[in-house]
């Protein structure tokens, strides 16, 4: 390949590694501004959003709430966080339910707005929007000790690496 051949696959590398991050949303843990909890680990975030634990540490049984089934955040969340499909998350919740684990099926917001709107205005809940949709009625949690932008932060959308292309 030419210079120049290498020059525009690469440009064309860079442009599809922007398009790549400008569809993954950056994603926060929101919980009422009361609740005491400001950072949380990966490993028990999951126990709580899967609901394998179900109060907190201060008292006060765990309200989820999740993004409804293919919203980018949930899609997201579910890739990097469940490390599991959607219907596999609903298995999870189903067995659980059936077991008696649990006493029913996270509630499910429509929107960012609408989960930011329900853990506002319920003091034990817990949910995840796009970053950019937090404001001053909700707490953004820490993940690890990290914030949403911050470089190495679970839910953050950085970008794979593009396989490398090969030519005959």
């Amino acid at each position: 390949m030419s210079r120049r051949g290498w020059r525009w696959a690469g440009l064309l590398a860079l442009v599809g590694l922007n398009v790549q991050a400008a569809g993954a949303p950056e994603v926060a843990v929101i919980v009422h501004p009361s609740n005491p909890l400001s950072d949380v680990s990966s490993a028990d975030l999951v126990q709580i959003l899967k609901m394998e634990r179900q109060h907190w540490a201060a008292g006060g049984r765990i309200y989820v709430v999740l993004q409804e089934s293919g919203t980018r955040e949930k899609t997201f969340v579910l890739k990097k966080l469940y490390r599991m499909t959607d219907a596999e998350l609903k298995q999870d919740y189903l067995g659980k339910l059936y077991r008696g684990e649990i006493a029913s099926f996270p509630r499910i917001a429509h929107s960012n707005a609408a989960a930011r709107r329900l853990v506002s205005q319920a003091p034990n809940a817990i949910s995840f929007i796009d970053a950019a949709s937090a404001d001053a009625t909700v707490k953004v949690l820490r993940i690890d000790g990290k914030r949403p932008g911050e470089p190495g932060y679970a839910l953050g959308s950085r970008p794979e690496m593009p396989e490398a292309v090969s030519t005959p």
